[in-house]
């Protein structure tokens, strides 16, 4: 893949683009988002995929501030916790993710007590933000790159961000990342139908990004 030369301009990547897929974490990038797409003068297709069940989460949440004068869409959100933020060079793993499963990774991260590993949510999945994701690999210099994901290997948006975040490592950072794969083994089918199973691949996603506990 390349990087092409509209993905310098976000208006232009996304006039460019057949349609724009969105996978928001918080209410505030959700407004921002329908907001954006109403308010521009031309039209393109938007792709929500964020899952009903953060409607009930309780930490799916925003300040009013988030939504007033001065904020707009994020294509990516950085990590959040400003002791992890002010000690970059400590971050020993920089997990790329999309969606609800930011927020089981958050919950272990701290269930945990690990400081050592930054969360960045890719909120806008097509058009790739290239310069977003080079800019937050970019700051975390020291750290191994994963891709984590609920979905089996076949089927989320693995295939399609992995060759985007190498080459924006490489074209914009000239240091090519290849991110670990993190998440569900292929499958036909997108759910397993049985809880056991089910929590055991959760816990193997968990595992796979902190390390079996001891």
């Amino acid at each position: 893949h390349f990087i092409p030369p509209m993905a310098r301009d976000e208006r232009m990547q996304i006039q460019q683009c057949n349609w724009q897929v969105v996978n928001c974490t918080t209410p505030a990038n959700y407004f921002h988002c329908l907001r954006r797409q109403i308010h521009r003068d031309f039209r393109k297709p938007l792709i929500v995929v964020s899952p009903k069940n953060l409607l009930r989460h309780k930490r799916c949440v925003s300040d009013v501030d988030e939504m007033g004068p001065g904020k707009t869409f994020r294509r990516v959100i950085g990590e959040t916790d400003m002791e992890i933020r002010n000690n970059p060079e400590e971050v020993k793993t920089l997990v790329f993710c999309s969606g609800q499963i930011y927020y089981e990774l958050l919950e272990e991260r701290e269930k945990r007590g690990r400081s050592d590993v930054a969360l960045v949510r890719l909120e806008q999945v097509a058009p790739f933000a290239f310069d977003r994701i080079a800019e937050n690999a970019k700051i975390y210099t020291n750290a191994e790159v994963i891709w984590a994901q609920q979905e089996p290997k076949n089927m989320g948006p693995y295939s399609y961000v992995l060759p985007r975040i190498m080459t924006a490592t490489r074209e914009i950072n000239g240091d090519e990342k290849r991110p670990r794969y993190v998440g569900r083994a292929v499958s036909a089918a997108p759910a397993t139908g049985m809880t056991k199973t089910h929590q055991l691949e959760c816990q193997m996603i968990l595992d796979g990004v902190f390390g079996k506990e001891e």
